[in-house]
């Protein structure tokens, strides 16, 4: 019994002993590494200091007309509510609603009542009074007549003259004529009604011409003018030739817009009033470069441009005006004829800065040649 405790206590002992030669080890190892200590490799100034490489493209400006597109609405080139100007019964109505009508046509004719006899009696009075007035004129000659006999007489034959031409007049306002030629697009009366003065007897409506008309911003007004040129474009998908017809002079004051009209042919009467249509205008001529919309860029203040290089190699950033966004590309103003436009690596670069061009299209070493600041 007494062998077998002396046996665990001496192998508890060792085993006590072997930890702690094992710690002794490792902190002895710590103390007197001989490991070589690792550095950084040194910084590489040429390669901070090297060019930054961009792409570039140059190119010439092309002539570029401005077009403005807008929104609008087909408006009859006229239309006039036909009233009546005196009264009486509808007797004949000789179009239907949405015929074409003639201008002097007749399109209502009223009752004449008396006023053909009023025209008879009127007619016969002139006469008897004129054929007084020439007697009295005679015998004044040979002086038998007074001066102011005479003078009654002729009063009575121009009264007899007045009262003939009010009642011609008012027999002929028993025939309603069309003003112009067009459609009868709304017929007011039936055969059988009476109508007063002023009753509305239709309305012709002008469609010859078709006038497309619409808002524009106080803004692209001074750059339209009476005659430019347009295309109108109806919801159809038909487009027509015409031409800025009126410009307004005063603004809506809701809106602050402005009304145009463009002028459109229409023959063969096929446009209608009302319809939906897009207009676009052409506006004045000018050189512009055509990009594309990658290239642009913002500088520090917000300002929307383009980079691009002087004939030192220098980024040079300039502001544009977007003219015209189209499906193939943008058109920008205000940049000279000639110019080199980064087109790659515009973003790492900034202005005044000192690059290496490489052409776009060849890929080789760009030579600016004439290129200016």
């Amino acid at each position: 019994m007494k062998i077998s405790y002396l046996l665990a206590f001496t192998l508890a002992a060792g085993s006590i002993a072997w930890v702690a030669s094992g710690q002794l080890a490792g902190n002895s190892e710590a103390g007197t590494s001989t490991q070589p200590e690792i550095k950084k490799p040194p910084v590489d100034l040429n390669q901070a200091q090297r060019i930054p490489s961009v792409r570039v493209l140059q190119q010439t400006a092309e002539s570029f007309t401005r077009h403005l597109t807008i929104r609008g609405r087909t408006e009859a080139l006229r239309y006039v509510d036909v009233k009546s100007e005196t009264s009486g019964r509808v007797v004949e109505l000789p179009y239907e609603k949405g015929q074409r009508v003639e201008s002097g046509k007749i399109i209502a004719r009223l009752d004449v009542n008396e006023r053909s006899a009023k025209v008879a009696e009127y007619e016969a009075l002139k006469e008897q009074r004129a054929i007084e007035y020439t007697a009295a004129k005679r015998l004044s000659q040979k002086g038998f007549k007074a001066e102011t006999q005479l003078a009654a007489s002729k009063a009575a034959l121009e009264s007899a003259e007045a009262e003939l031409s009010r009642v011609k007049v008012a027999l002929s306002n028993t025939r309603i004529p069309a003003p112009f030629n067009g459609v009868l697009n709304e017929r007011s009366v039936e055969i059988g009604e009476f109508v007063d003065v002023g009753d509305k007897i239709g309305t012709v409506v002008d469609l010859s011409t078709i006038l497309v008309a619409s808002d524009v911003s106080e803004r692209l007004v001074p750059f339209i003018s009476v005659g430019d040129p347009a295309t109108v474009k109806l919801v159809t998908g038909e487009k027509i030739k015409g031409s800025v017809r009126f410009i307004a002079s005063m603004a809506d004051p809701a809106t602050r817009t402005f009304r145009i009209e463009i002028a459109v042919p229409n023959d063969k009467r096929l446009i209608t009033d009302g319809m939906t249509a897009e207009t676009t205008i052409d506006l004045n001529t000018t050189r512009a470069h055509k990009v594309s919309p990658g290239i642009l860029t913002i500088s520090d203040s917000g300002t929307v441009g383009v980079k691009t290089i002087n004939d030192k190699n220098q980024v040079v950033f300039r502001e544009v005006s977007i003219l015209e966004n189209a499906s193939d590309g943008l058109w920008l103003g205000g940049l000279p004829e000639t110019l080199t436009f980064i087109v790659i690596g515009q973003e790492l670069v900034t202005d005044g800065q000192t690059v290496d061009p490489v052409d776009a299209r060849t890929l080789q070493v760009f030579n600016g040649g004439d290129n200016r600041s």
